[in-house]
């Protein structure tokens, strides 16, 4: 009988210890990054909404194969990670203002000619507004988020420029405007003040 009881005790130990290897195999089969492959149209930005990444950032400081958030091949192969990653500088100069369209301005009418005499009038040259300069985005940016692209503080408002959805969807921008990468929220920025001027940002634009 105690030979038997001993010989159970073992089954019983051995069993505890297979169950406990499974579950760490598991564990670690969790923890293992994923990967993704590129297809056309394709961002960092549209791949980590797909994989509910908090931001595009998280992807590019896992795959250091990358010289450029914008830059993505098809058929390249991206790392997804699953747990945290250290964070890595973006590229010298990325993300940097871009100078900004001038508003159209509309010529001024010619002057109606004298009954006796014939006069031409050269039409006035298009103004130039100040705010064209490439501070003008970086002004904008530092007012409304203090530089963070990535800003998204739950206040129906988004990213350096502080989109909305609404006008952010309007530029033809997706998903959230915090998830965009620098570059594009620039390009969007730019699009809406080339339609709207500093309306939508009254307080920051000027």
């Amino acid at each position: 009988m105690r030979k038997i009881a001993i010989m159970l005790l073992a089954i019983a130990a051995g069993t505890v210890i297979a169950s406990g290897s499974a579950h760490a195999a598991e564990g670690k089969a969790e923890d293992q990054p994923k990967k993704h492959v590129v297809v056309a149209g394709e961002s960092l930005s549209s791949i980590a909404t797909a994989n509910t990444l908090p931001s595009w950032k998280v992807l590019w400081d896992a795959n250091l194969q990358l010289q450029n958030p914008d830059q993505l091949n098809v058929g390249q192969e991206i790392t997804v990670p699953t747990t945290p990653v250290p964070e890595r500088a973006l590229p010298a100069g990325y993300g940097a203002p871009v100078a900004a369209p001038a508003p159209q301005v509309a010529q001024q009418p010619v002057a109606a000619a004298k009954p006796v005499q014939t006069r031409k009038v050269a039409p006035a040259a298009p103004a130039v507004s100040s705010a064209a300069s490439g501070d003008l985005f970086a002004r904008i940016r530092a007012r409304e988020s203090g530089g963070n692209y990535a800003t998204n503080t739950g206040n129906g408002y988004y990213g350096a420029y502080q989109f909305s959805q609404g006008t952010w969807q309007s530029v033809g921008g997706s998903g959230l405007p915090s998830n965009a990468s620098p570059a594009e929220q620039d390009m969007r920025a730019q699009m809406l003040y080339a339609r709207r001027g500093c309306s939508p940002w009254p307080n920051t634009c000027r």
